[in-house]
């Protein structure tokens, strides 16, 4: 029940990956109240742009892409996708003269 001030931020595109701005200015920050995270929790954006697979970046920056949930009309949640393990995505990287 502990909560905190946040900015919400994502990592696809470093400069403009605000969850949270302030209400009418889509480029200030604005910080909201939520639950405070700990490792391992979830958080559920909708409508989340280039963070569904629809809209992605495959692997930009080496990513993993985001496990996806679909919340049925009885609200259960059910993994659609899973999320790629680090092999999955190495290997389709390729070395060249031995450096990535």
């Amino acid at each position: 029940t502990d909560t905190e001030s946040v900015v919400v931020v994502g990592h696809c595109c470093e400069s403009g990956d605000l969850m949270t701005p302030l209400p009418g200015e889509p480029e200030s920050l604005g910080e909201r109240e939520l639950r405070t995270a700990a490792i391992g929790d979830i958080c559920v954006m909708d409508g989340s742009g280039a963070y569904c697979s629809g809209m992605s970046t495959k692997n930009y920056n080496s990513f993993p892409e985001a496990p996806e949930v679909l919340v049925d009309a009885d609200g259960k949640p059910h993994v659609i996708r899973t999320r790629q393990s680090l092999e999955q995505i190495y290997q389709n990287e390729e070395t060249v003269g031995g450096l990535w």
